[in-house]
């Protein structure tokens, strides 16, 4: 047990604690209460989750903490194990675990992707390395067979930038991309379906030019630019539901204009604010140049794993995902730890 000299709550506390007051008031001002209500119980877990990551992962030692994460990148690893199980077994189109679409599924993945392969520094036996780069290649597998365009380029690129600032050497790239290559390639000739319609359909779009043609024109039809129509109430505002292909659509697939419409311009600068300060505050730190090589890693892989969920936010969404929001929650969380860690002294007997 610890106790310590300073608060855990932090400025990134407080910045998360204001998007979920904003998120809270526009929902109760919300124009379609009914739908609306459904935050306080389906974000309920995202809210509190943050607190409870920051606590727990500022106070707890350094061998707790790596325990933490690496049951963080071993999940996702079972979790692409099972979307490829399920995709070779031609139980789905495309790769997806048993609780998720294939959308949740490839952000999920991509984010334990990003955070796992800058961590790769931070490991030193030879045995440990080696299980760590077969479930980097099982989730880089995964993402592929998931078919999500958006989230495979964000995940060839992060891995790109992660060989320079992690310093992977060649030969363990060679084993990521001959690896996942070839489990790929195993995978797609088995089921090759939704990769065939593709190759003959490279310019579908999903529905997507849809939904921002219609995000256009209720922008400037905007009735509550201020704080929006309230939370989940796409359902009551999208009015081009009989021109999707896919009748099941239940977003925007971008949270920024998510947030705009469901909270308006004041949680969309909460939002956008969320989101930066974290980055910013790590970037700070790190050119002090004071960080322990550990620790920098950690802190740079969330960092990246936080910038890559906000790229794949562009063209799907994590805000509603009860999923993809707490591991959000989770991320920022490590970032705090970091950058504003509490002095920890052992308890007076």
């Amino acid at each position: 047990p610890v106790k310590s000299k300073k608060s855990v709550l932090d400025l990134i506390a407080y910045i998360f604690l204001a998007f979920v007051v904003i998120r809270i008031i526009t929902a109760l001002l919300s124009e379609y209460p009914e739908t609306s209500s459904q935050l306080f119980y389906k974000d309920a877990l995202f809210f509190l989750s943050f607190f409870a990551f920051s606590f727990y992962l500022k106070v707890f030692d350094e061998k707790k903490v790596k325990l933490i994460l690496n049951a963080f990148v071993i999940a996702g690893v079972v979790v692409a194990a099972i979307g490829l199980t399920l995709f070779i077994t031609q139980k789905v189109s495309r790769a997806q675990s048993f609780t998720t679409g294939y959308s949740t599924f490839s952000s999920y993945l991509l984010i334990v992707f990003s955070f796992g392969v800058i961590y790769f520094r931070n490991l030193t036996g030879k045995k440990e390395k080696t299980l760590w780069l077969l479930g980097l290649v099982l989730i880089l597998a995964g993402i592929i067979t998931s078919l999500g365009r958006t989230n495979i380029v964000i995940a060839a690129a992060v891995f790109i930038a992660a060989i320079f600032i992690s310093k992977v050497q060649l030969k363990y790239v060679l084993v990521v991309i001959v690896l996942t290559a070839g489990v790929s390639y195993l995978a797609f000739n088995i089921n090759s379906s939704e990769v065939k319609q593709r190759i003959e359909e490279p310019a579908r779009l999903s529905d997507r030019d849809i939904l921002l043609n219609a995000a256009e024109e209720l922008f400037f039809e905007f009735e509550h630019p201020l704080f929006g129509y309230g939370p989940r109430t796409f359902h009551e505002v999208f009015t081009d539901r009989d021109k999707l292909a896919d009748k099941g659509v239940g977003s925007w697939h971008n949270d920024f204009i998510q947030v705009y419409f469901e909270s308006g311009a004041v949680g969309l600068l909460s939002f956008l604010l969320l989101i930066l300060f974290p980055i910013a505050a790590a970037f700070k730190l790190i050119r002090k140049k004071g960080l322990k090589n550990e620790r920098l890693y950690i802190l740079l892989g969330a960092v990246i794993a936080e910038t890559a969920l906000v790229l794949s936010a562009l063209t799907a969404g994590f805000v509603n995902s009860p999923v993809l929001a707490v591991l959000f929650a989770f991320l920022i969380a490590i970032v705090s730890s970091v950058v504003y860690p509490v002095d920890k002294q052992p308890e007076a007997n």
